[in-house]
């Protein structure tokens, strides 16, 4: 078990940033020597973590202080309703660390046309009745995860949009006032050169103009049913590099000339310890430049990235993972502005149920929770950065 001892307020002030960069560059340029193996820094194990060590006896815990009642933002988390039943553990810690859930309200809630399953969003609006928390919906649109009746479409596409259409003014105006914010629109562009995916959507237009239409009309869709609904976009590795960033910016700006409404941005950041944190500062500068609310929407840290089958979790590992818990939210603190922030979401509770582990079915442990509900020291790192 990790000790943290607690040293003046004076020492930990002139020190906590200087400190956490110093062990960043430290651990990068050690990183970057140790390319060949499958973890990071397997045999320079001693040494980081006499640094880590040091950054740890500088941090003051309070053991009674939650998430959400140091941060100056929501924090959030995203588990399904299974929660309350499989885990009361769990549960309890979502009611005591979070005051921001995610909801799932994928398309496949159409299991046919015309008829919804709304169990899940059901279940989130009557315990935030409860509960002193804000929703966030999760998402609107997603080739990813919509049923096979839409994959499948072979209609026009003019009766696709009004499945669409129909889809979304159903769901949003179910949840007219109860669900806040909704992400609209789920993952359009390719990281890689920040042209527009070939989707099974995509697929029905005759031009990525045509299609990018269709996405504005989503949200004009989004709006009718609840005009005060907060409503973002939501994409994913935008600290690989510029290129969706910037594409992402300019659909920004074309909503924007056009009168689209759009209030947010959603950048998912699944990161893992070797993620470049050079690429999550720049991404998180130009995102703030939309002027929009900025969500860290979907936070997990993974410590296997190559997926090694003999992966182990070392305390040199987690103490990593917390370190880059950090950078996250003190670039976020940093880069946006207090007036969009909009907070960050933890996309799962805890290692035991991190859809890295159900659905990708790789060796992970990427949360800020491990299997047991315990904290880690990510949760720990976390936790002062939101001071």
């Amino acid at each position: 078990m990790l000790r943290f001892f607690t040293f003046s307020k004076c020492l930990l002030s002139t020190f906590k940033s200087f400190s956490i960069v110093l062990s960043l560059l430290i651990y990068s340029f050690l990183a970057a020597c140790s390319s060949q193996y499958n973890t990071i820094l397997p045999n320079q194990e001693n040494t980081i973590e006499a640094t880590f060590a040091t950054r740890l006896a500088s941090i003051a815990i309070d053991s009674n202080a939650t998430l959400k009642s140091v941060s100056s933002f929501p924090v959030g988390a995203a588990p399904g309703r299974w929660l309350q039943t499989k885990s009361p553990k769990g549960f309890k810690l979502l009611n005591e660390q979070f005051n921001s859930e995610t909801v799932h309200a994928y398309m496949n809630i159409q299991t046919s046309p015309g008829n919804y399953n709304f169990t899940e969003p059901d279940y989130w609006v009557e315990y935030a009745k409860t509960h002193s928390v804000r929703l966030h919906g999760h998402c609107l649109v997603y080739h990813q995860a919509a049923p096979n009746w839409l994959l499948t479409y072979k209609g026009t596409t003019a009766d696709f949009e009004k499945n669409i259409k129909t889809h979304i003014q159903t769901v949003v105006g179910r949840y007219r006032g109860k669900i806040k914010s909704w992400d609209v629109i789920n993952e359009v562009f390719s990281y890689s050169t920040g042209a527009i995916m070939s989707t099974p959507f995509r697929k029905l237009y005759a031009s990525d103009e045509a299609y990018l239409m269709f996405v504005k009309r989503c949200f004009q869709w989004a709006h009718e049913a609840d005009p005060d609904a907060l409503l973002f976009y939501n994409d994913s590795n935008y600290e690989i590099g510029d290129a969706k960033v910037n594409a992402v910016l300019q659909l920004v700006a074309d909503f924007k000339r056009s009168g689209i409404p759009i209030h947010g941005l959603g950048t998912q950041t699944h990161i893992s310890i070797r993620t470049a944190t050079s690429g999550i500062y720049s991404s998180l500068q130009k995102l703030a430049t939309s002027g929009l609310l900025i969500h860290v929407s979907e936070l997990d840290i993974r410590l296997n990235p190559d997926n090694s089958s003999n992966f182990t979790v070392t305390n040199q590992l987690l103490d990593a993972q917390r370190i880059m818990a950090q950078t996250v939210v003190q670039y976020y603190k940093r880069l946006i502005p207090v007036s969009q922030q909009y907070g960050i979401t933890m996309w799962d509770l805890d290692d035991g149920n991190s859809w890295i582990i159900y659905q990708e079915k790789q060796k992970d442990a990427p949360c800020l929770f491990d299997a047991d509900y315990n904290k880690k020291p990510a949760f720990y790192g976390f936790l002062e950065e939101l001071k």
